[in-house]
């Protein structure tokens, strides 16, 4: 009885690579909406709670980087976000930047909703506490920041696309 030592071998190292891959995919969308979205809680603490760090917000916005991360690199597979590439420019950037920001806002509808279902008191008594705190202001005030944030990660990343990663390297490194 002989085993194909190459084929039993060669499946650690090729998970290995492939992971290796998935993970320089993940971490530069993951790393900045880690910033992004820590520097939206950071201004909403400061504004709505007048304190600096919230340590349950700081993790939700890490997970919420990871989804966020995850979720750009599944979406980039599906060849509907290539119908607008092209010119002009801004037709690719601003359809992912929506697209983007909607299932952010799923996602955060879907997170409230797990609350409510975890709350001791019930889901009906967490649900009208949270209609009876929610305001408009602060809701916009997200959404606009979130929008902005895949508006910078998109326009970088049509540049980078259409530049073959020229212009990230010009941005990063002094010798490109």
């Amino acid at each position: 009885m002989t085993t194909d030592t190459t084929t039993a071998g060669s499946w650690p190292a090729r998970f290995g690579r492939h992971l290796w891959k998935e993970l320089k995919l993940v971490l530069p969308p993951t790393i900045y909406f880690f910033c992004a979205f820590n520097i939206i809680a950071l201004t909403s603490n400061l504004v709505i709670h007048r304190y600096w760090f919230a340590l349950s917000q700081f993790l939700f916005t890490t997970v919420l980087a990871l989804i966020v991360g995850k979720v750009i690199l599944v979406a980039d597979k599906f060849r509907s976000l290539d119908r607008y590439r092209g010119p002009p420019l801004i037709r690719p950037i601003l359809f992912k930047a929506v697209l983007y920001t909607m299932i952010v806002l799923l996602v955060r509808i879907l997170e409230q909703y797990l609350h409510f279902l975890r709350d001791v008191r019930g889901f009906d008594v967490a649900h009208q506490e949270a209609v009876d705190g929610f305001t408009w202001q602060r809701f916009a005030a997200i959404q606009i920041w979130l929008f902005v944030c895949f508006l910078v990660y998109v326009t970088v990343q049509e540049l980078s696309a259409l530049s073959g990663h020229r212009f990230v390297t010009l941005l990063f490194r002094s010798k490109p």
